[in-house]
């Protein structure tokens, strides 16, 4: 990850959003949040490849395959849930890639750093009853930063590099603290669109869609 953040380009203005302040990539089957169409997010050439490349790289997806691999342990009718509502999706939009092939979530994100440490957030376009699959590395002491925070429950967490979380991000304030200087704090992260469910549960249409068509029933 560090290779490919020396790799890519990035806005200056993106460095800091609503998860933090450090640079970020995600790579997704994306739909919602103002998006038209059903698609892959798109990215210039450069951070195409870097994504492509870490998309590739063994370790990455053996890490993806593990966070999927534990969804279905801890919660096996979610996994199956996602499972077949993945299914439907990518068998009617052919077009449509996974990141992986071993693992359900259909979006993932890249942070960083070189030491992310994130503001109180939730991430309101996940699947409210999902959970996001949340892997720390890199180089950092966890008795000293690093530690999740969950502020609803009043609770922080140590996270140490190699370690893996999955909560239910879209609904769960949570955070995590600096760590000390000269230290690096990564991430990879893997999650689920609530707009894809959403798209297969309203028959692969929009809300807007369904909207018009019963607005035009009636008047007929």
């Amino acid at each position: 990850m560090v290779e490919a953040q020396q790799c890519c380009t990035f806005n200056p203005s993106g460095l800091t959003h609503h998860h933090g302040r450090y640079h970020a990539l995600s790579t997704s089957i994306s739909y919602g949040g103002g998006q038209q169409i059903l698609s892959n997010l798109a990215h210039g050439k450069e951070n195409h490849t870097e994504l492509d490349r870490l998309l590739g790289d063994p370790t990455i997806k053996r890490l993806a395959g593990f966070g999927s691999s534990a969804l279905a342990f801890y919660a096996p009718k979610l996994y199956r849930h996602f499972s077949h509502n993945i299914q439907a999706l990518v068998e009617r939009h052919s077009h449509l890639n996974m990141n992986f092939t071993n693992s359900i979530f259909p979006a993932a994100t890249f942070n960083f750093g070189p030491q992310v440490a994130t503001f109180e957030h939730t991430d309101p376009r996940n699947i409210a009853y999902g959970l996001c699959d949340i892997h720390a590395l890199s180089s950092f002491d966890p008795k000293a930063g690093g530690h999740l925070i969950f502020f609803d429950l009043k609770v922080a967490v140590k996270f140490p590099s190699g370690s893996t979380a999955q909560i239910p991000s879209a609904i769960l304030r949570h955070g995590n603290t600096a760590i000390q200087p000269r230290e690096t704090w990564l991430s990879f992260m893997q999650y689920f669109s609530g707009g894809l469910i959403m798209w297969v549960h309203y028959g692969f249409h929009s809300l807007a869609e369904l909207h018009g068509a019963a607005v035009q029933e009636e008047s007929n």
